[in-house]
């Protein structure tokens, strides 16, 4: 039935990424502050956001599941909505685990820029179809994000190698992280405002 298309997790579901977005920016942002001030004990901040980042990434797990088991979007809409929303919860609960049992975040990682390549090629894809009534923002999102995951794996190995960075350590791994927060952060706000801009058209069509 047409009125049953849309369902109106598809909103909240892009809050919960910019929101994860964010946090995941506020962490590593305070790590890196730490680390300036030439403090060691940065892993109480990493464990303080494994929690809400394992809970967003588990709603994201179990929404895009949902949505990929029972088709509730137009056709495609499911593959190029669903699919990143598993991806990206599968990331933040890889993280989240990471932290968790105290092993390395660089395998977490390096799965984050697989997840970056597949998001870009989706957002492309997305965009030379001509889903969505805002494709741009929809490429521009993807590809935010789709960065953010490739340069995710050159951060997880700053942190694993924290507090003992070098100081003298090459400038590539500045370059990475300030691509990484830029591109996260951007990413977010992205997600939040197209969140924002699919809320009243899902109050004045509930399914």
């Amino acid at each position: 039935m047409p009125s049953m298309v849309f369902i109106d997790n598809l909103a909240y579901s892009l809050f919960s990424i910019g929101f994860g977005g964010l946090l995941l920016l506020y962490t590593v942002t305070s790590i890196y502050f730490i680390y300036k001030r030439k403090q060691k004990n940065f892993v109480e901040y990493l464990k303080g956001a494994s929690v809400p980042l394992a809970l967003i990434g588990a709603y994201m797990l179990i929404s895009g599941l949902f949505g990929q088991f029972t088709w509730p979007l137009p056709g495609s809409y499911n593959i190029l909505f669903y699919d990143p929303l598993v991806s990206f919860g599968i990331i933040l609960l890889s993280f989240s685990l990471a932290i968790k049992y105290n092993v390395k975040l660089e395998y977490a990682g390096f799965l984050a820029l697989l997840f970056g390549i597949m998001l870009i090629i989706y957002g492309f894809e997305g965009y030379n179809i001509g889903l969505t009534a805002l494709p741009v923002a929809l490429l521009g999102m993807y590809f935010l994000y789709g960065i953010t995951g490739i340069f995710a794996y050159p951060v997880s190995m700053i942190i694993d190698r924290l507090p003992g960075f070098d100081k003298n350590h090459s400038r590539l791994w500045d370059t990475a992280l300030a691509i990484f927060w830029l591109a996260l952060f951007l990413a977010s706000l992205s997600a939040v405002a197209i969140g924002a801009m699919a809320i009243p058209a899902h109050l004045l069509s509930p399914p």
